[in-house]
Protein backbone atom coordinates (compact mmCIF):
# COMPACT_ATOMS: atom_id res chain seq x y z
CA UNK A 1 0.00 0.00 0.00
CA UNK A 2 1.45 3.31 -1.03
CA UNK A 3 2.75 5.89 2.11
CA UNK A 4 0.24 8.66 0.83
CA UNK A 5 -2.50 5.83 1.37
CA UNK A 6 -1.84 4.72 4.67
CA UNK A 7 -1.12 8.32 5.94
CA UNK A 8 -4.78 9.01 4.87
CA UNK A 9 -5.80 6.21 6.41
CA UNK A 10 -4.20 7.23 9.37
CA UNK A 11 -5.57 10.69 9.65
CA UNK A 12 -9.34 9.62 9.40
CA UNK A 13 -8.40 6.79 11.53
CA UNK A 14 -7.73 9.75 14.25
CA UNK A 15 -10.31 11.98 13.25
CA UNK A 16 -13.15 9.38 13.35
CA UNK A 17 -12.29 8.33 16.91
CA UNK A 18 -12.07 12.36 17.84
CA UNK A 19 -15.95 12.53 16.50
CA UNK A 20 -16.93 9.63 18.02
CA UNK A 21 -15.12 10.87 21.42
CA UNK A 22 -16.74 14.61 21.07
CA UNK A 23 -20.59 12.53 20.33
CA UNK A 24 -20.11 10.48 23.51
CA UNK A 25 -22.56 12.18 26.07
CA UNK A 26 -21.64 11.82 29.41
CA UNK A 27 -24.82 11.49 31.05
CA UNK A 28 -24.89 7.54 31.16
CA UNK A 29 -22.56 4.80 30.93
CA UNK A 30 -22.42 2.32 27.91
CA UNK A 31 -22.81 -1.12 28.91
CA UNK A 32 -20.00 -2.84 30.24
CA UNK A 33 -16.70 -4.58 28.31
CA UNK A 34 -13.13 -4.46 27.81
CA UNK A 35 -10.79 -1.95 27.86
CA UNK A 36 -10.02 -0.93 23.65
CA UNK A 37 -6.64 -2.29 23.32
CA UNK A 38 -5.74 0.20 20.30
CA UNK A 39 -6.40 4.56 20.85
CA UNK A 40 -7.29 4.17 17.26
CA UNK A 41 -8.80 0.60 16.31
CA UNK A 42 -10.87 0.34 19.79
CA UNK A 43 -11.45 -3.45 20.56
CA UNK A 44 -10.54 -4.34 16.50
CA UNK A 45 -7.57 -7.18 17.88
CA UNK A 46 -10.65 -8.63 20.53
CA UNK A 47 -13.23 -9.01 17.84
CA UNK A 48 -10.32 -10.02 15.03
CA UNK A 49 -10.26 -14.13 16.50
CA UNK A 50 -11.64 -17.18 15.56
CA UNK A 51 -15.30 -18.52 17.05
CA UNK A 52 -15.53 -15.04 18.62
CA UNK A 53 -19.16 -15.84 19.51
CA UNK A 54 -17.17 -18.02 22.39
CA UNK A 55 -15.03 -15.28 23.42
CA UNK A 56 -18.30 -12.77 23.28
CA UNK A 57 -19.89 -16.35 25.31
CA UNK A 58 -16.71 -16.20 28.28
CA UNK A 59 -17.09 -12.70 28.55
CA UNK A 60 -20.02 -12.53 30.11
CA UNK A 61 -18.91 -13.95 33.32
CA UNK A 62 -16.81 -10.76 33.51
CA UNK A 63 -18.98 -8.06 32.14
CA UNK A 64 -22.57 -9.43 32.05
CA UNK A 65 -25.23 -9.99 29.51
CA UNK A 66 -24.73 -6.64 27.54
CA UNK A 67 -21.17 -5.97 26.21
CA UNK A 68 -20.06 -2.75 24.34
CA UNK A 69 -16.81 -2.21 21.81
CA UNK A 70 -15.59 -0.10 19.72
CA UNK A 71 -14.01 -0.24 16.48
CA UNK A 72 -12.12 2.93 14.99
CA UNK A 73 -15.61 5.36 16.19
CA UNK A 74 -18.43 2.65 15.51
CA UNK A 75 -20.22 1.16 18.30
CA UNK A 76 -20.91 -2.33 18.88
CA UNK A 77 -23.39 -4.00 21.17
CA UNK A 78 -22.88 -7.53 22.12
CA UNK A 79 -26.56 -9.22 23.63
CA UNK A 80 -25.73 -13.02 25.15
CA UNK A 81 -29.36 -13.12 26.29
CA UNK A 82 -32.71 -14.20 25.05
CA UNK A 83 -34.32 -11.81 27.26
CA UNK A 84 -31.99 -8.72 26.02
CA UNK A 85 -32.76 -9.66 22.29
CA UNK A 86 -36.25 -9.80 22.55
CA UNK A 87 -36.85 -6.30 24.47
CA UNK A 88 -34.70 -4.54 21.91
CA UNK A 89 -34.87 -6.32 18.63
CA UNK A 90 -38.52 -7.29 19.25
CA UNK A 91 -40.46 -5.03 21.20
CA UNK A 92 -38.69 -2.20 20.18
CA UNK A 93 -38.22 -3.38 16.66
CA UNK A 94 -39.54 -0.14 15.22
CA UNK A 95 -35.86 1.30 15.62
CA UNK A 96 -33.47 -1.83 15.93
CA UNK A 97 -34.49 -3.22 12.53
CA UNK A 98 -31.88 -1.79 9.92
CA UNK A 99 -28.46 -3.74 8.80
CA UNK A 100 -25.19 -1.63 8.86
CA UNK A 101 -23.67 -0.93 5.75
CA UNK A 102 -20.57 -2.64 5.09
CA UNK A 103 -18.61 -1.47 2.15
CA UNK A 104 -17.74 -5.32 0.88
CA UNK A 105 -21.54 -5.92 0.99
CA UNK A 106 -21.97 -2.60 -0.89
CA UNK A 107 -19.51 -3.40 -4.04
CA UNK A 108 -21.04 -6.98 -4.02
CA UNK A 109 -24.47 -5.26 -4.37
CA UNK A 110 -25.14 -7.67 -1.66
CA UNK A 111 -26.99 -4.62 -0.16
CA UNK A 112 -29.86 -5.81 -2.74
CA UNK A 113 -29.93 -9.24 -0.51
CA UNK A 114 -33.07 -9.26 1.61
CA UNK A 115 -31.49 -10.53 4.69
CA UNK A 116 -28.92 -7.42 4.48
CA UNK A 117 -31.59 -4.32 3.08
CA UNK A 118 -31.60 -1.83 5.03
CA UNK A 119 -34.98 -0.92 6.95
CA UNK A 120 -37.54 0.91 4.44
CA UNK A 121 -39.89 0.34 1.87
CA UNK A 122 -37.66 -1.62 -0.55
CA UNK A 123 -37.31 -4.15 2.23
CA UNK A 124 -41.29 -4.18 2.84
CA UNK A 125 -41.53 -5.13 -0.72
CA UNK A 126 -38.82 -7.61 -0.03
CA UNK A 127 -40.80 -9.15 2.85
CA UNK A 128 -44.23 -9.12 0.98
CA UNK A 129 -42.69 -11.39 -1.33
CA UNK A 130 -41.61 -14.08 1.25
CA UNK A 131 -44.95 -13.43 2.90
CA UNK A 132 -46.54 -14.59 -0.01
CA UNK A 133 -44.62 -17.45 -1.20
CA UNK A 134 -43.20 -18.78 2.19
CA UNK A 135 -46.24 -18.43 4.83
CA UNK A 136 -47.11 -21.25 6.36
CA UNK A 137 -49.84 -22.00 4.22
CA UNK A 138 -48.11 -21.33 1.39
CA UNK A 139 -45.11 -24.26 2.66
CA UNK A 140 -47.72 -27.02 2.85
CA UNK A 141 -48.07 -27.13 -0.83
CA UNK A 142 -44.90 -27.43 -1.32
CA UNK A 143 -44.47 -30.76 0.32
CA UNK A 144 -45.15 -32.89 -2.79
CA UNK A 145 -41.94 -31.55 -4.14
CA UNK A 146 -40.37 -31.90 -0.90
CA UNK A 147 -40.91 -35.77 -0.60
CA UNK A 148 -40.20 -36.04 -4.80
CA UNK A 149 -36.40 -34.59 -3.80
CA UNK A 150 -35.71 -36.59 -0.59
CA UNK A 151 -36.28 -39.63 -2.37
CA UNK A 152 -33.15 -38.27 -4.84
CA UNK A 153 -31.03 -37.41 -2.14
CA UNK A 154 -31.64 -41.29 -0.39
CA UNK A 155 -31.16 -42.64 -3.97
CA UNK A 156 -27.98 -40.36 -3.65
CA UNK A 157 -27.09 -41.76 -0.63
CA UNK A 158 -27.09 -45.68 -2.13
CA UNK A 159 -24.85 -44.55 -4.73
CA UNK A 160 -22.56 -42.45 -3.16
CA UNK A 161 -22.64 -42.41 0.39
CA UNK A 162 -19.20 -40.49 1.10
CA UNK A 163 -20.90 -37.63 -0.65
CA UNK A 164 -23.43 -36.85 1.73
CA UNK A 165 -22.52 -33.08 2.18
CA UNK A 166 -23.23 -32.56 -1.75
CA UNK A 167 -26.32 -34.47 -1.50
CA UNK A 168 -27.55 -32.41 1.12
CA UNK A 169 -26.91 -29.62 -0.49
CA UNK A 170 -28.70 -31.10 -4.28
CA UNK A 171 -31.42 -31.53 -1.76
CA UNK A 172 -32.12 -28.44 -0.15
CA UNK A 173 -31.31 -26.16 -3.39
CA UNK A 174 -33.61 -28.48 -5.43
CA UNK A 175 -36.40 -27.70 -3.25
CA UNK A 176 -35.77 -24.22 -3.09
CA UNK A 177 -35.16 -24.07 -6.84
CA UNK A 178 -38.20 -26.27 -7.51
CA UNK A 179 -40.74 -23.98 -5.74
CA UNK A 180 -39.07 -20.52 -6.94
CA UNK A 181 -38.56 -21.22 -10.58
CA UNK A 182 -39.20 -24.61 -11.44
CA UNK A 183 -36.31 -25.58 -12.40
CA UNK A 184 -34.55 -28.60 -11.45
CA UNK A 185 -31.05 -29.05 -10.21
CA UNK A 186 -30.10 -32.86 -11.73
CA UNK A 187 -26.63 -32.72 -10.41
CA UNK A 188 -24.25 -31.72 -7.46
CA UNK A 189 -22.28 -29.77 -10.05
CA UNK A 190 -25.07 -27.87 -11.43
CA UNK A 191 -24.34 -24.37 -12.34
CA UNK A 192 -26.96 -23.06 -10.25
CA UNK A 193 -25.20 -24.67 -7.09
CA UNK A 194 -22.02 -23.77 -8.15
CA UNK A 195 -23.17 -20.33 -8.11
CA UNK A 196 -24.56 -20.00 -5.16
CA UNK A 197 -21.49 -22.00 -3.05
CA UNK A 198 -19.25 -18.79 -4.29
CA UNK A 199 -21.59 -16.48 -3.49
CA UNK A 200 -22.63 -17.69 -0.05
CA UNK A 201 -18.73 -18.45 0.75
CA UNK A 202 -18.18 -14.62 0.29
CA UNK A 203 -21.51 -13.28 2.32
CA UNK A 204 -19.33 -15.19 4.98
CA UNK A 205 -16.35 -13.66 5.03
CA UNK A 206 -17.15 -9.75 3.41
CA UNK A 207 -18.12 -8.43 6.43
CA UNK A 208 -14.46 -9.41 8.51
CA UNK A 209 -12.36 -6.40 9.54
CA UNK A 210 -9.59 -8.07 7.38
CA UNK A 211 -11.36 -6.38 4.58
CA UNK A 212 -9.87 -3.18 4.90
CA UNK A 213 -12.57 -1.14 3.22
CA UNK A 214 -14.60 -2.04 5.59
CA UNK A 215 -12.72 0.11 8.09
CA UNK A 216 -11.91 2.87 5.66
CA UNK A 217 -15.32 3.06 2.99
CA UNK A 218 -13.79 5.85 1.33
CA UNK A 219 -11.36 3.04 -0.44
CA UNK A 220 -13.74 1.69 -2.06
CA UNK A 221 -13.94 4.04 -4.71
CA UNK A 222 -10.18 3.56 -5.93
CA UNK A 223 -10.23 1.77 -9.15
CA UNK A 224 -9.41 -2.16 -9.15
CA UNK A 225 -6.08 -1.94 -10.97
CA UNK A 226 -4.54 0.08 -7.99
CA UNK A 227 -1.92 -1.35 -5.61
CA UNK A 228 -3.53 -2.93 -3.03
CA UNK A 229 -7.32 -3.01 -4.14
CA UNK A 230 -6.90 -6.76 -4.52
CA UNK A 231 -10.47 -6.43 -1.83
CA UNK A 232 -12.34 -4.24 -5.03
CA UNK A 233 -11.43 -7.26 -7.96
CA UNK A 234 -12.64 -9.96 -5.43
CA UNK A 235 -15.90 -8.20 -4.91
CA UNK A 236 -16.14 -7.38 -8.12
CA UNK A 237 -15.94 -10.78 -9.57
CA UNK A 238 -18.81 -11.95 -6.94
CA UNK A 239 -20.68 -9.22 -7.87
CA UNK A 240 -20.92 -10.56 -11.47
CA UNK A 241 -21.53 -13.83 -9.98
CA UNK A 242 -24.75 -12.53 -7.60
CA UNK A 243 -26.36 -10.66 -10.66
CA UNK A 244 -26.34 -14.19 -12.15
CA UNK A 245 -27.75 -16.00 -9.38
CA UNK A 246 -30.76 -13.82 -9.71
CA UNK A 247 -31.31 -13.59 -13.14
CA UNK A 248 -30.52 -16.28 -14.57
CA UNK A 249 -32.87 -19.09 -12.53
CA UNK A 250 -35.81 -16.06 -13.33
CA UNK A 251 -35.27 -15.57 -17.04
CA UNK A 252 -35.34 -19.53 -17.35
CA UNK A 253 -38.80 -19.44 -15.55
CA UNK A 254 -40.00 -16.53 -17.76
CA UNK A 255 -38.92 -18.17 -20.96
CA UNK A 256 -40.43 -21.79 -19.97
CA UNK A 257 -43.25 -20.59 -18.27
CA UNK A 258 -45.05 -22.58 -21.06
CA UNK A 259 -43.41 -25.91 -21.26
CA UNK A 260 -43.42 -26.33 -17.14
CA UNK A 261 -45.56 -29.07 -16.38
CA UNK A 262 -46.89 -30.74 -13.09
CA UNK A 263 -49.09 -29.95 -10.22
CA UNK A 264 -46.86 -26.96 -8.84
CA UNK A 265 -46.50 -23.45 -9.94
CA UNK A 266 -43.33 -21.99 -10.39
CA UNK A 267 -43.61 -18.69 -6.91
CA UNK A 268 -41.96 -16.71 -9.56
CA UNK A 269 -44.83 -16.87 -12.28
CA UNK A 270 -47.66 -17.18 -9.56
CA UNK A 271 -46.23 -13.62 -8.10
CA UNK A 272 -45.25 -12.16 -11.69
CA UNK A 273 -48.50 -10.35 -12.46
CA UNK A 274 -48.64 -8.30 -8.83
CA UNK A 275 -44.90 -7.04 -10.09
CA UNK A 276 -45.03 -5.38 -13.49
CA UNK A 277 -43.10 -2.33 -12.78
CA UNK A 278 -39.79 -2.45 -13.60
CA UNK A 279 -38.68 -1.36 -10.04
CA UNK A 280 -41.15 -4.16 -8.62
CA UNK A 281 -40.43 -6.43 -10.99
CA UNK A 282 -36.18 -6.06 -9.83
CA UNK A 283 -37.60 -6.11 -6.49
CA UNK A 284 -39.02 -9.84 -7.19
CA UNK A 285 -36.06 -10.96 -8.44
CA UNK A 286 -33.84 -9.70 -5.72
CA UNK A 287 -36.17 -11.25 -3.01
CA UNK A 288 -36.54 -14.60 -4.55
CA UNK A 289 -32.56 -14.76 -5.37
CA UNK A 290 -32.41 -14.22 -1.82
CA UNK A 291 -34.27 -16.68 -0.94
CA UNK A 292 -32.44 -19.67 -3.06
CA UNK A 293 -28.93 -18.13 -1.34
CA UNK A 294 -30.38 -18.19 2.19
CA UNK A 295 -32.26 -21.30 2.45
CA UNK A 296 -29.14 -23.69 1.05
CA UNK A 297 -26.87 -23.28 2.96
CA UNK A 298 -28.88 -23.10 6.55
CA UNK A 299 -30.75 -26.66 5.25
CA UNK A 300 -27.58 -28.45 4.51
CA UNK A 301 -25.50 -27.31 6.90
CA UNK A 302 -28.46 -28.34 9.76
CA UNK A 303 -28.59 -31.40 7.88
CA UNK A 304 -24.71 -32.39 8.22
CA UNK A 305 -25.14 -31.28 11.76
CA UNK A 306 -27.82 -33.62 12.37
CA UNK A 307 -25.47 -36.84 10.84
CA UNK A 308 -23.24 -35.67 13.24
CA UNK A 309 -25.05 -35.60 16.04
CA UNK A 310 -26.00 -39.01 15.15
CA UNK A 311 -22.58 -40.52 14.87
CA UNK A 312 -21.38 -38.95 18.01
CA UNK A 313 -24.73 -40.56 20.16
CA UNK A 314 -25.74 -43.62 18.53
CA UNK A 315 -28.16 -44.25 21.25
CA UNK A 316 -29.96 -41.42 20.54
CA UNK A 317 -29.92 -42.29 16.89
CA UNK A 318 -31.29 -45.93 17.89
CA UNK A 319 -33.71 -44.32 20.12
CA UNK A 320 -35.36 -42.62 16.79
CA UNK A 321 -35.42 -45.60 14.31
CA UNK A 322 -37.16 -47.24 17.18
CA UNK A 323 -39.59 -44.62 16.90
CA UNK A 324 -39.72 -44.56 13.65
CA UNK A 325 -40.30 -47.95 13.02
CA UNK A 326 -43.16 -48.16 15.34
CA UNK A 327 -44.77 -45.79 13.55
CA UNK A 328 -44.29 -47.16 10.20
CA UNK A 329 -43.52 -50.75 11.01
CA UNK A 330 -39.98 -50.58 8.19
CA UNK A 331 -42.52 -51.06 5.17
CA UNK A 332 -42.77 -47.37 4.35
CA UNK A 333 -40.80 -44.22 4.89
CA UNK A 334 -42.17 -41.78 7.42
CA UNK A 335 -43.28 -38.19 5.91
CA UNK A 336 -45.27 -35.31 7.25
CA UNK A 337 -48.58 -37.33 7.98
CA UNK A 338 -46.64 -38.94 11.05
CA UNK A 339 -45.34 -35.58 12.10
CA UNK A 340 -47.42 -35.39 15.14
CA UNK A 341 -46.51 -39.46 15.92
CA UNK A 342 -42.58 -38.48 16.03
CA UNK A 343 -42.07 -36.02 18.36
CA UNK A 344 -39.02 -37.37 19.30
CA UNK A 345 -37.73 -36.86 15.41
CA UNK A 346 -38.71 -33.07 16.04
CA UNK A 347 -36.80 -32.75 19.25
CA UNK A 348 -34.08 -34.30 17.44
CA UNK A 349 -34.40 -30.82 14.87
CA UNK A 350 -34.41 -28.61 17.64
CA UNK A 351 -31.68 -29.96 19.49
CA UNK A 352 -29.85 -29.35 16.04
CA UNK A 353 -30.74 -26.21 15.51
CA UNK A 354 -29.79 -25.33 19.18
CA UNK A 355 -26.67 -27.52 19.72
CA UNK A 356 -24.73 -25.66 16.49
CA UNK A 357 -26.43 -22.54 15.37
CA UNK A 358 -25.57 -21.74 11.78
CA UNK A 359 -25.52 -18.25 12.57
CA UNK A 360 -23.76 -18.11 15.88
CA UNK A 361 -23.76 -14.22 15.79
CA UNK A 362 -27.04 -13.75 14.16
CA UNK A 363 -27.22 -11.01 11.61
CA UNK A 364 -26.46 -7.85 12.45
CA UNK A 365 -29.08 -5.19 13.16
CA UNK A 366 -28.94 -1.25 13.24
CA UNK A 367 -30.73 1.20 15.92
CA UNK A 368 -31.73 3.88 13.93
CA UNK A 369 -32.12 6.29 17.40
CA UNK A 370 -29.99 6.98 20.50
CA UNK A 371 -31.76 4.34 23.10
CA UNK A 372 -31.44 3.48 27.12
CA UNK A 373 -31.72 0.16 28.31
CA UNK A 374 -30.96 -1.20 31.80
CA UNK A 375 -29.62 2.57 32.62
CA UNK A 376 -27.31 2.06 29.81
CA UNK A 377 -26.49 4.41 26.58
CA UNK A 378 -27.02 2.70 23.47
CA UNK A 379 -26.17 5.45 20.56
CA UNK A 380 -27.91 5.66 17.20
CA UNK A 381 -26.05 3.37 14.67
CA UNK A 382 -24.73 1.03 17.12
CA UNK A 383 -23.85 -2.49 15.54
CA UNK A 384 -25.91 -4.87 17.06
CA UNK A 385 -24.85 -8.58 17.46
CA UNK A 386 -27.74 -11.22 18.92
CA UNK A 387 -25.09 -13.91 20.77
CA UNK A 388 -27.08 -17.06 19.46
CA UNK A 389 -24.37 -19.13 20.56
CA UNK A 390 -24.81 -17.66 24.21
CA UNK A 391 -28.39 -18.28 24.24
CA UNK A 392 -27.98 -21.57 23.42
CA UNK A 393 -25.63 -22.18 26.16
CA UNK A 394 -27.78 -20.63 28.88
CA UNK A 395 -26.91 -22.85 31.50
CA UNK A 396 -30.22 -21.99 33.42
CA UNK A 397 -32.09 -22.76 30.28
CA UNK A 398 -30.08 -25.70 29.05
CA UNK A 399 -28.25 -27.97 31.28
CA UNK A 400 -25.16 -29.34 30.21
CA UNK A 401 -25.42 -27.06 26.91
CA UNK A 402 -22.57 -28.82 25.34
CA UNK A 403 -24.51 -32.06 25.45
CA UNK A 404 -26.46 -32.95 22.79
CA UNK A 405 -30.33 -34.23 24.03
CA UNK A 406 -33.43 -33.66 22.22
CA UNK A 407 -35.46 -34.67 26.01
CA UNK A 408 -35.10 -30.99 26.66
CA UNK A 409 -37.84 -30.31 24.42
CA UNK A 410 -39.67 -33.12 25.66
CA UNK A 411 -42.46 -33.37 28.44
CA UNK A 412 -42.74 -35.99 30.94
CA UNK A 413 -44.71 -37.18 28.91
CA UNK A 414 -43.21 -37.38 25.76
CA UNK A 415 -45.04 -34.08 23.78
CA UNK A 416 -43.12 -31.37 22.39
CA UNK A 417 -42.36 -28.43 25.30
CA UNK A 418 -43.31 -24.61 23.64
CA UNK A 419 -39.09 -24.13 23.28
CA UNK A 420 -38.70 -23.65 19.09
CA UNK A 421 -35.43 -22.71 19.20
CA UNK A 422 -36.81 -19.76 17.46
CA UNK A 423 -33.91 -17.68 18.31
CA UNK A 424 -31.82 -19.13 16.11
CA UNK A 425 -33.85 -17.74 13.06
CA UNK A 426 -33.35 -14.29 13.82
CA UNK A 427 -35.27 -11.72 15.99
CA UNK A 428 -38.39 -9.37 15.22
CA UNK A 429 -38.90 -7.63 11.75
CA UNK A 430 -36.22 -9.77 10.28
CA UNK A 431 -36.89 -12.78 11.62
CA UNK A 432 -35.98 -15.48 8.77
CA UNK A 433 -39.17 -15.59 6.83
CA UNK A 434 -38.23 -18.79 4.94
CA UNK A 435 -37.70 -20.85 8.38
CA UNK A 436 -41.16 -22.77 7.92
CA UNK A 437 -40.05 -24.63 4.52
CA UNK A 438 -35.95 -25.12 6.17
CA UNK A 439 -37.32 -26.60 9.19
CA UNK A 440 -39.70 -28.91 6.90
CA UNK A 441 -36.83 -29.61 5.07
CA UNK A 442 -34.71 -30.68 7.64
CA UNK A 443 -37.00 -33.07 9.28
CA UNK A 444 -38.50 -34.68 6.41
CA UNK A 445 -34.57 -35.30 5.42
CA UNK A 446 -33.40 -36.72 9.15
CA UNK A 447 -36.59 -39.20 9.68
CA UNK A 448 -36.25 -40.75 6.22
CA UNK A 449 -32.51 -40.91 6.52
CA UNK A 450 -32.84 -42.21 10.16
CA UNK A 451 -35.77 -44.69 8.42
CA UNK A 452 -33.26 -45.95 5.95
CA UNK A 453 -30.19 -46.16 7.10
CA UNK A 454 -27.46 -46.59 9.59
CA UNK A 455 -25.41 -43.54 10.44
CA UNK A 456 -21.86 -44.55 12.51
CA UNK A 457 -18.52 -43.65 13.11
CA UNK A 458 -16.18 -45.10 9.51
CA UNK A 459 -13.48 -47.77 10.12
CA UNK A 460 -10.51 -48.42 8.96
CA UNK A 461 -9.47 -52.13 7.55
CA UNK A 462 -8.30 -53.08 10.58
CA UNK A 463 -11.65 -51.83 12.84
CA UNK A 464 -10.61 -48.92 13.91
CA UNK A 465 -12.68 -46.28 14.62
CA UNK A 466 -11.58 -43.47 12.14
CA UNK A 467 -12.11 -39.34 13.18
CA UNK A 468 -14.88 -37.58 12.02
CA UNK A 469 -12.81 -34.85 10.51
CA UNK A 470 -15.37 -32.32 10.48
CA UNK A 471 -14.08 -28.78 10.94
CA UNK A 472 -16.76 -25.88 11.71
CA UNK A 473 -16.16 -22.58 9.80
CA UNK A 474 -14.57 -20.26 12.69
CA UNK A 475 -14.75 -16.92 11.45
CA UNK A 476 -17.59 -14.71 9.43
CA UNK A 477 -21.18 -14.60 9.66
CA UNK A 478 -22.20 -18.47 9.56
CA UNK A 479 -20.40 -21.60 11.46
CA UNK A 480 -20.49 -24.64 9.07
CA UNK A 481 -19.59 -28.26 9.32
CA UNK A 482 -17.37 -29.43 6.39
CA UNK A 483 -15.75 -33.15 6.02
CA UNK A 484 -17.70 -35.58 7.43
CA UNK A 485 -16.44 -38.67 7.40
CA UNK A 486 -18.89 -41.42 8.61
CA UNK A 487 -20.75 -44.55 6.98
CA UNK A 488 -24.11 -44.56 6.24
CA UNK A 489 -25.62 -47.88 4.93
CA UNK A 490 -28.87 -49.47 4.74
CA UNK A 491 -30.24 -50.68 7.68
CA UNK A 492 -31.64 -53.65 5.80
CA UNK A 493 -32.39 -54.78 1.86
CA UNK A 494 -35.90 -54.20 2.54
CA UNK A 495 -35.18 -50.29 3.58
CA UNK A 496 -32.73 -50.00 0.12
CA UNK A 497 -36.01 -51.58 -2.10
CA UNK A 498 -37.80 -48.98 -0.37
CA UNK A 499 -35.85 -46.34 -1.74
CA UNK A 500 -35.42 -47.89 -5.11
CA UNK A 501 -39.21 -48.44 -5.64
CA UNK A 502 -40.22 -44.81 -4.28
CA UNK A 503 -37.24 -43.38 -6.62
CA UNK A 504 -38.67 -45.06 -9.05
CA UNK A 505 -42.37 -44.08 -8.75
CA UNK A 506 -41.80 -39.95 -7.96
CA UNK A 507 -39.34 -39.60 -10.98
Amino acid sequence: MSSELTLAILTLSIVSVCVWALKSPQRLPYPPGPPPTSFIAGNMSDISTPNVWRKYTEWTKQYGNIIYLRIFGQPIVILNSLEDALELLERRSGYYSSRPVVPMYEIMEFSSVTTLRAYGPEWRTHRKVFQQAFKPDSCMEYRPIQIKKVYDMLNALLQTPERVEAHSRRYAGSIISSVVYGYDIVSDDDPLVELVESTEQAFTVAPLPKWLVNGFPFLRHIPSWFPGAGFKRYALSIRHKWHQQVDVPFKYTITASESLGGSHTPVVLSLLNGYTSEEDNQMLKEALGSAYSAGVGTTASSIVVFLIAMVTYPQICKRAQDDIDRVTGGQRLPDYGDLKSLPYIQAIIREVLRWRPITPLGITHVNDKDDVYNGYYIPKGSIIYSNIWAMSRDPIKYKDPEVFNPDRFLTEAGELNGDEVSFAFGFGRRICPGRHLTVASIWLAAAVILASFDVEQKKDSSGSAIPLGVKFNDEGVVCTPAGLLCSITPRSEKARQIILEGHRDVF
